[in-house]
């Protein structure tokens, strides 16, 4: 290797030309080549400098590539590509929450089989430094929790709800407008990019994979201003949250969904398109990072700060196994959601009838849940009665056999929504 390390990147939008404006001008790189869909797209800096290609395989293959920078996102072509350069003897570093989820142990293995790394801090928490935290800098830890916001579309929305009083379709409009949400934001709102980042930190937490497609989802596309209002008048906030922590014997309890946060919890005031993660370890009791979760500059630090760090290591000798993650190829069983206990908010819609809240009351009693509070939200002119319960902690499916009898009632229109409070 020369003076300078040489770099191929994969992948040439937001988070990539951040990479490239900050690498561009820096004499420790060089930037070989660049891999993107559509050589003829217009883009907003000057490519004229760099050698452009619509073939990924190309950086792999280039012999005097020493490190491939993937932020194309996705699955296909990156997992192929990312094994081929790691065959190819060259090292990685990668945004990709989705492939380091799924694929993450076949990934490490291969690098280790062929004495290279991957680095992956900006997959999760853009320009926070949650991966060398939980990876290096809390060894010393047992962990038994990690929560934390890391959807930062998720968080504005819930932010402009509260703050703005915003129906949930407005939010997502202003998100939209302002590019902090994409024009298919389903990968955020139902919470599957929460699923990818929380199955990657468990895995580092517990130094275990789990099955992604396993891992209980919930999305935000059922909460209404409604839900926020009272949520406060209770004590709370809401926040799409991904959780992880030990679940009953050799199992993870891991799951993405909105929670009611305490209104004291420092997860509670993170507000706007900011992250934050609160870990709980043996040594060092709770602490929580958090800051700009994503958009250009926050997750392009977080790719060249793995990027300086791999070209710094590659002077030490056998620096791959040093900084391969101690994960497990052994891939721990998901505690099933019906199995968790949580307290919960409930929102029904029913008809405005005498003792239909005392029907609702035997019925969750019938299942041994109790009740905390219940409240009366209005009536429309149709009749039509919005009732909040919130429960005491009680096992997840005896909740669930209540729901499924109470739907059945004539006086139940519909169950708006079910949120789980996070545990103290």
């Amino acid at each position: 290797m020369g003076a300078k390390t040489v770099l191929g990147i994969l992948g040439l939008g937001t988070v990539g030309t951040g990479v490239v404006d900050l690498l561009r001008d820096n004499p420790q790189f060089e930037i070989r080549r660049i891999a993107v869909r559509d050589i003829a797209k217009p883009r907003e800096i000057d490519l004229s400098a760099f050698e452009i290609t619509e073939d990924p395989f190309q950086l792999a293959d280039d012999p005097e590539i020493d490190i491939i920078v993937e932020v194309a996102g996705g699955v296909d072509p990156a997992f192929e590509v990312i094994k081929r350069a790691l065959t190819s003897g060259k090292n990685v570093v990668t945004a990709n929450k989705e492939l380091i989820a799924k694929h993450g142990p076949e990934i490490f293995d291969l690098a280790n089989k062929h004495g290279v790394t991957v680095f992956f801090e900006a997959a999760v928490g853009g320009g926070i430094p949650l991966i060398s935290t939980l990876q290096r800098g809390l060894q010393a830890n047992r962990i038994s929790r990690v929560a934390g916001i890391v959807n930062g579309t998720t968080n504005y929305i819930l932010t402009r709800m509260e703050q703005d009083r915003k129906s949930f379709d407005e939010a997502l409009r202003e998100a939209q407008a302002a590019g902090f949400a994409e024009t298919d934001p389903s990968d955020d709102i139902e919470g599957r990019d929460v699923v990818y980042k929380i199955a990657i930190l468990s895995s580092l937490a517990f130094q275990s994979p789990v099955e992604v497609s396993k891992i209980f989802r919930q999305g935000i596309t059922q909460i209404i201003d409604l839900d926020i209002i009272l949520a406060a008048e209770f004590g709370y906030r809401i926040k799409m949250i991904g959780l992880a922590q030990p679940g009953v014997g050799d199992t993870l309890d891991v799951r993405a969904h909105p929670m009611l946060i305490p209104i004291h919890h420092p997860l509670a005031s993170v507000e706007g398109v900011n992250n934050a993660i609160f870990i709980s370890g043996s040594a060092v009791g709770e602490i929580m990072l958090s800051g700009p979760g994503a958009g250009k500059y926050p997750t392009a630090s977080a790719v060249v700060g793995d990027i300086i760090n791999i070209a710094s290591a590659l002077k030490l000798p056998d620096f791959a196994r040093y900084f391969q993650p101690p994960i497990s190829s052994q891939v721990k069983p998901v505690y099933p959601i019906d199995e968790t206990r949580n307290a919960y908010y409930i929102r029904l819609e029913t008809h405005d009838t005498p003792g239909v809240i005392g029907k609702l009351g035997l019925a969750f009693g019938q299942h041994g849940v109790s009740l905390h509070s219940v409240a009366q939200k209005g009536v429309t002119s149709s009749g039509t009665a919005t009732i909040v319960l919130l429960t005491h902690t009680v096992r997840e499916k005896q909740v669930q056999g209540a729901l499924r009898e109470i739907s059945a009632l004539p006086t139940v229109k519909q169950i708006g929504v079910l949120l789980r409070v996070l545990n103290h």
